[in-house]
């Protein structure tokens, strides 16, 4: 085993140790978000352990390689003193800040800590360029950062080979204590990288395309083409910006902001920065960017939406022109500390307590709804649940889950261009993608949430479906008369029902005649409208007896009478546990009563049922009259029964154990000549 781990085993006996010290006595709690599975894994000796990894690593490839002991020492070296400015106590910290050291850009700050008391050029050197390979593959640094190593070289300080291997061996070290999937992934390219920096190719592009494209990873047409957009003096402040600046946790920190909100911001620092700064980091904005939801490490929706809002509301020219208009609850926070420029943004201490409040409310579902709606008001978010804060998670997820089912929907997809409203996750997207590729894919969302989400998918996974923002009721605005050959509402009629006031009125049915007319109009001649959704049971007016096994469930009941949105519903109550009520009300209740409390705040604003199948056909020969329905049938979904039966027993009026009717249509729509 290595020195320096037996150190770390033995830390009681080699407290004399600076850099072991430093690394047990800190209250820092330093970490990379998307490091972490949950942000509660988060321990003051988090960085002590990576620092173990890294050398645990190292000492693994000692035991198998048997390394030259002049490689090992500098790689055991740098791997120690690597990360102690992220350490210390608060002394430490206070006495590194007075020395005006870059605590801020880690490596810069443990190099200067080491050089307190060593004098060792190549590890001090290491010291202060390690992990700038792995961030100028995310694009945070530019390739010159890591001039200082071919200086070694060509002062003779060290060999070239010798510097190669050193390189390679920390490199995989720093890498593979973060993730092994992730060293494999980059290790070709970190091996390019060495080889140019040792030969002293290190050129390097600051266009904004090259560079934000390097920042996310990814940028999709859109982006390419809103950033070809721009005026030619915003293009060269962003040049320059790039040019000027060694960012720091910019993929953790905005990796979730579209690239004009990162532009923005981009531009806002640039504006306002002070003279002589060479770094800038996003750290203390990644910190407060996300919480845990259900054990999970999550982006706090909630400030991700303010912000996105906020800046909504800016355009660039008012950055440029410094025009902006104060927000009484939100707004940019720039803070200098020595060369280094910490970014986030400030919230007024109302906004604060209503974040708070939120985060709290979202593990509450009964505090759930009130929460989001006092968010609403405050920032004047849009009032319905296309806004569905970490909902959406969950919704976007029951979404694809439910694939499996909706795949019949593609045995009655017809011609060359089909579009999915209300895509959700793109699960559909992804399978009419794979089953006809040849096919003009579109899918339309009014949320900002899900457009943003699969705008990413589509540039990650390589897709070639398209998505656009935009109302279910207005398609006419986005497409040509005639110009669809297949349209598909999957599971989305209902929430268009139930949540778009149509002349000021929710659970309209005139809503459903403008969205099937809007997309009737776009419809080509012999092209099809598929529709999958609830259906009301027949005939309305009979009666269903539902007994709990749990008679506290009747509360559930209660409950839900109190809080559903869609029309009154009552019973009759047999017993203590047993209840009589209208086929529809029964079902109504029951969807909801199926999915648990986590879908409850959502359920009860959701009509699911508001046709029977006899109603439906009608309805639709009424207000498309030259239409020809092809298929219309119903079915019990998936989930109701394995849910519904271990909690309740269900009869008629007779008392007869009678099944669960079924609860979702699919209809089919022709457009005659």
């Amino acid at each position: 085993m290595i020195k320096s781990l037996k150190m770390i085993n033995d830390y009681k006996n080699n407290k004399e140790e600076l850099w072991l010290n430093y690394l047990y006595n800190t209250k820092e709690k330093n970490y990379n978000v998307l490091n972490v599975k949950s942000i509660k894994e988060i321990n003051k000796h988090s960085v002590l352990n990576y620092v173990k990894r890294t050398l645990e690593i190292l000492d693994d490839i000692n035991n198998k390689e048997n390394l030259d002991k002049e490689v090992l020492i500098l790689v055991e070296e740098t791997l120690k003193w690597s990360e102690v400015a992220k350490t210390g106590s608060k002394k430490d910290r206070t006495k590194w800040l007075d020395n005006k050291y870059d605590l801020f850009c880690h490596n810069i700050g443990s190099s200067e800590i080491y050089n307190e008391t060593n004098d060792n050029i190549i590890v001090s050197a290491l010291i202060k360029t390690h992990g700038l390979i792995g961030q100028y593959i995310k694009g945070e640094v530019n390739y010159e950062k890591n001039i200082v190593l071919y200086e070694l070289v060509e002062s003779n300080k060290i060999s070239k080979d010798k510097l190669r291997r050193v390189l390679q061996i920390l490199n995989k070290c720093i890498i593979e204590a973060v993730s092994k999937d992730l060293y494999k992934k980059v290790e070709k390219e970190v091996n390019n990288i060495i080889e140019n920096i040792l030969n002293n190719k290190m050129d390097e592009c600051y266009s904004p395309q090259y560079k934000l494209k390097k920042l996310n990873g990814y940028l999709s047409k859109e982006d390419i083409e809103y950033l070809d957009s721009l005026k030619y003096y915003l293009i060269d402040k962003l040049k320059i910006f790039f040019e000027e600046f060694e960012l720091w946790y910019y993929e953790s920190a905005l990796k979730e902001f579209s690239i004009s909100d990162q532009i923005k911001i981009l531009l806002y620092i640039y504006e306002n920065k002070p003279k002589e700064v060479r770094y800038l980091t996003f750290e203390s904005f990644m910190h407060s960017m996300y919480l845990d939801y259900k054990d999970k490490r999550e982006i706090n929706i909630y400030k991700k939406r303010i912000i996105e809002n906020f800046l909504n509301n800016i355009s660039l020219e008012d950055i440029v022109n410094h025009n902006i208009n104060p927000n009484p609850h939100i707004d940019f926070n720039i803070k200098r500390v020595n060369q280094t420029l910490i970014f986030n943004f400030k919230f007024s201490i109302q906004a604060k307590k209503l974040i708070e409040f939120c985060e709290v409310a979202c593990t509450s579902n009964s505090l759930y709804q009130k929460a989001t709606y006092m968010l609403y008001d405050l920032f004047g978010f849009r009032k319905d649940a296309y806004d569905r804060f970490y909902n959406e998670i969950d919704y976007l997820n029951t979404m694809n889950n439910s694939l499996k089912e909706k795949a019949i929907i593609l045995d009655y997809i017809i011609g060359n261009s089909v579009l999915d409203v209300g895509p959700g996750g793109g699960a559909l997207l992804d399978l009419i993608e794979k089953r006809m590729p040849n096919l003009d894919i579109k899918g339309i969302d009014l949320s900002e949430n899900v457009i943003n989400e699969l705008t990413k998918k589509k540039a990650i996974e390589g897709h070639v479906w398209n998505i656009i923002k935009g109302d279910a009721l207005n398609l006419s605005k986005y497409f040509k008369n005639n110009s669809i050959d297949t349209i598909i509402y999957s599971s989305i009629i209902h929430e268009l029902y139930s949540y778009i006031p149509y002349n000021g009125k929710k659970f309209n049915k005139e809503t459903i005649r403008v969205a099937l007319q809007e997309a009737y109009s776009i419809l080509s001649i012999g092209g099809r409208i598929i529709i999958r959704d609830g259906i009301m049971s027949s005939p309305i007016d009979s009666y269903r007896i539902i007994e709990f096994n749990d008679k506290e469930d009747i509360k559930k009941l209660n409950r839900y009478i109190n809080d559903f949105k869609g029309r009154t519903i009552v019973y009759e109550k047999v017993n203590d546990n047993t209840v009589k009520m209208l086929i529809n009300d029964a079902m109504e209740f029951l969807y909801t009563y199926t999915w648990g409390e986590e879908s409850y705040p959502l359920e009860v604003q959701e009509q699911f049922g508001y046709f029977t199948l006899e109603e439906y056909n009608t309805f639709i020969k009424e207000i498309l009259p030259n239409s020809k329905i092809i298929a219309s049938k119903s079915f019990l979904q998936k989930g109701y029964e394995e849910n519904l039966l271990p909690k309740i027993n269900i009869y008629d009026e007779n008392m007869n154990v009678v099944p669960l009717p079924d609860s979702t249509s699919i209809i089919v729509i022709e457009k005659e000549k």
